[in-house]
């Protein structure tokens, strides 16, 4: 840990909280083993860098073990209306935390009654939003609950796999996270051979600059990738005011290499089906690339090695996606030696920095200290990293 505004800086993961579109709305910050006087200043450290301005849609979303511990001024150094207190639903019947809780809400905070198990009566009477742990299927005395109370969005966690996230959903689950996106739907793993063919082939065409011709060709044999190619161009992200007439127009005004990372999201986004959301592994693996090349960035890597380690991150979750051996899918692809290392063995200082990025998003089974120094970066530069990476992930979510 690092000397920071005078306190040592506590390490956590930041995990994604999505939408039932698997859009990022909000961040569930790791925090279990951090003391409650530290996650504060945490908070304070990381409003001092700009997370709240950086990340201006995304709510922080709060665990507080005991609400006598959060400071009563807390909506004076931070912003209330970011902020939601995630409270265990087993303190919450007790009429000091309730007066607590009330005195927050009338601040602006928004309240979670965490790990929420009631089958009768509500602990806290003024629950509105209540936070659910999957990790062992659905309730069964959940969905009255939802219909009870009803009109805000309620959150499922710990969603272990596609089936039961589906299930979340249906039940009436606004809010999402858990690993459910590591373990996709069978069907995805072996939808549209030909699609991933033509993907695999576009990205081997890229990386060895073939000429636009060529690009054009594979382009008009696939209806969904020239439409999303058309659409990437359109979009708030490229600011594009030239309207788009021909495939050559579309590849030249993205350039080759924003055309080689878009194509490598691509192989994830053509394989949704869930009714028009972003394929669950799409944000994840936009995570791992940025945060990767953000680690290379802050050691001083050039434009060839940023786009290796952003390939690195984008790569590692295609054994996922196509329900292969890693080795298998990267067979057609021509990659370096250290990307390959990296991917297939966690060796070389990509691999370490991948390791990190594995955990980066995901509550801490290893220790992120010992990552850290494997990835050659310390807490600063770590937290800095992961918000920029969650800035480019709100970014893809939102244009996809």
């Amino acid at each position: 840990m690092t000397e920071t505004s005078g306190f040592a800086l506590p390490l956590s993961s930041l995990l994604p909280v999505m939408n039932n579109k698997q859009q990022l709305v909000a961040l569930y910050p790791d925090v279990a083993n951090i003391p409650a006087a530290e996650i504060f200043s945490l908070l304070r450290y990381w409003k001092e860098i700009g997370f709240f301005e950086r990340l201006p849609a995304l709510s922080l979303m709060l665990r507080v073990e005991a609400p006598a511990t959060i400071p009563v001024d807390l909506d004076t150094r931070l912003p209330a209306s970011r902020i939601v207190l995630c409270i265990p639903e087993s303190v919450c019947a007790d009429k000091e935390v309730q007066t607590r809780l009330q005195h927050f809400v009338l601040r602006g905070f928004q309240v979670v009654v965490d790990d929420f198990a009631s089958q009768i009566g509500l602990a806290w009477e003024d629950t509105r939003i209540i936070g659910v742990d999957c990790a062992a299927g659905l309730p069964f005395f959940i969905k009255p609950w939802l219909t009870r109370l009803s009109g805000v969005p309620h959150w499922a966690k710990n969603i272990a796999d596609a089936t039961q996230l589906d299930e979340a959903g249906a039940a009436g689950f606004k809010l999402f996270s858990g690993d459910y996106a590591f373990n996709p739907p069978a069907a995805n793993k072996t939808s549209d051979g030909s699609a991933r063919t033509r993907l695999l082939k576009l990205l081997g065409l890229v990386s060895r600059d073939a000429e636009s011709r060529e690009l054009e060709e594979l382009f008009k044999q696939d209806t969904t990738l020239s439409f999303m190619l058309f659409k990437l161009v359109s979009s708030a992200a490229f600011a594009q005011t030239v309207r788009v007439s021909s495939f050559g127009q579309a590849i030249n005004l993205l350039g080759r290499r924003q055309l080689q990372r878009w194509l490598q999201l691509l192989l994830y986004a053509r394989q949704q089906e869930n009714g028009g959301g972003l394929n669950p592994l799409m944000p994840r693996a936009a995570f791992r690339a940025s945060m990767m090349e953000m680690i290379c960035r802050k050691q001083g890597a050039n434009k060839d090695q940023l786009d290796g380690a952003f390939m690195v991150g984008m790569f590692s979750l295609l054994d996922k996606l196509f329900g292969s051996e890693l080795e298998e899918v990267l067979q057609p692809l021509n990659l370096s030696e250290d990307v390959l290392a990296a991917l297939l063995n966690k060796s070389g200082q990509l691999g370490r920095q991948l390791q990190l990025t594995e955990y980066a998003d995901r509550p801490q089974a290893a220790s992120l200290n010992t990552l850290l120094q494997g990835a050659g970066l310390d807490a600063d530069g770590y937290y800095d990293c992961m918000i920029n990476a969650y800035v480019w992930v709100n970014q893809v979510c939102q244009d996809m």
